[in-house]
């Protein structure tokens, strides 16, 4: 039930949207739980990207694919996993043909590699719908910070609040010389059926420094107050763009 009602939203969102003439930006996305096996690292994954997974989707893969590292790095005792991968499609039909590739004989060798490397208990999709574009594009092999969160709707407000609060959002970031980007991951097949939110709110930051003028902002009351959503605490990733394909916005 929670699954059908956050499709509803989605959905809602979109038909919302495309009533103002504005087509969304949206990516099909799925996203992993992993832990290292014994003797692994993070430069283990890295090293698989490069040499193994990167040259196979180069020559299977017929649609756009970019996808992360994501490290916990401000976290409780909650995040009970090392390493979590997040990959994005133009569609979840684009994600479908990814999905098939790996069930070809030529896919094995490159799959035993990373199942040598961890350990997935995890598997999940989400639509996200983009609501600021970065302004610093992200680059393979660069790192940026990702500060997560689970939010819910505030009592009285729902989809047709968040044009509003957008606005109000993106004129502050403006203001401020932001640079990061927001989405908004809508959980689908495979994600938790005990998460109580509506949607995860990713933020990216393009330095601690930036992330931390968000801290003091938010703190002595600088940021808009829509009262739109509610969210909790954000669990702060370091992420790594293992691989970076061009996206359409069509």
């Amino acid at each position: 039930m929670k699954y059908l009602l956050n499709i509803t939203i989605a959905l809602t969102l979109s038909f919302s949207l495309f009533a103002d003439d504005h087509k969304p930006v949206s990516y099909g996305m799925e996203g992993y739980q992993c832990n290292f096996k014994q003797g692994k690292d993070l430069d283990d994954a890295l090293n698989f990207t490069a040499k193994s997974l990167n040259p196979y989707a180069d020559k299977n893969w017929t649609v756009p694919y970019s996808g992360f590292y994501l490290t916990p790095f401000l976290r409780s005792e909650e995040i009970d996993f090392d390493i979590a991968w997040v990959g994005f499609t133009n569609s979840h039909k684009d994600m479908g043909i990814v999905q098939d590739s790996w069930f070809s004989e030529e896919a094995e060798s490159t799959f035993k590699k990373w199942d040598d490397i961890s350990d997935c208990d995890s598997q999940g999709y989400y639509m996200a719908i983009e609501a600021r574009a970065p302004t610093v594009a992200f680059v393979e092999g660069g790192m940026t910070i990702w500060a997560i969160r689970s939010c819910s709707f505030a009592e009285g407000k729902s989809v047709d609040d968040l044009a509003a609060s957008d606005k109000a959002w993106n004129a502050y970031n403006d203001e401020i010389g932001f640079t990061g980007g927001v989405w908004r991951w809508w959980p689908g097949p495979g994600t938790s059926n005990t998460f109580e939110g509506d949607f995860l709110l990713n933020i990216s930051y393009n330095s601690w420094e930036e992330y931390g003028q968000s801290l003091d902002d938010r703190f002595w009351g600088k940021t808009p107050q829509t009262g739109t959503l509610s969210c909790d605490q954000p669990r702060v990733y370091t992420a790594i763009n293992a691989r970076n394909r061009p996206f359409s916005s069509e």
